[in-house]
């Protein structure tokens, strides 16, 4: 049975073995054609693909993101099963849990 548990990370996290993510991040753009967009959080970008029929989103909006981690070339992409709009204080408290935890596992917590 395939593993469904899934890892809040941000894009530079993502390892191998991450199968199911989950991050945020600005869309920095969409083509509504093919269901690609790029996405950014903070220095890093990721192409996520989504097969969302209704996926509204649009360059600058602000996004949790879940799917799969698949490798490519030398980077991932991610295959979107979720694609959600969040605000402003949405994205910054993830990005806050991300490094409480980052801090609390690296000092063996």
């Amino acid at each position: 049975m395939e593993n469904q548990i899934i890892e809040d990370t941000s894009i530079t996290e993502i390892k191998e073995d991450n199968s199911r993510i989950r991050i945020v991040g600005k869309v920095i753009s969409f083509d509504d054609k093919t269901g690609i967009f790029e996405l950014e959080d903070g220095d890093s970008r990721i192409t996520c693909m989504s097969n969302l029929v209704s996926l509204s989103i649009k360059p600058l909006d602000l996004v949790l993101v879940t799917g799969r981690a698949i490798s490519a070339d030398s980077a991932f992409e991610i295959r979107a099963d979720s694609v959600q709009s969040i605000n402003i204080n949405d994205y910054t408290n993830y990005n806050k849990y991300l490094k409480i935890r980052r801090e609390l596992t690296s000092n063996g917590s």
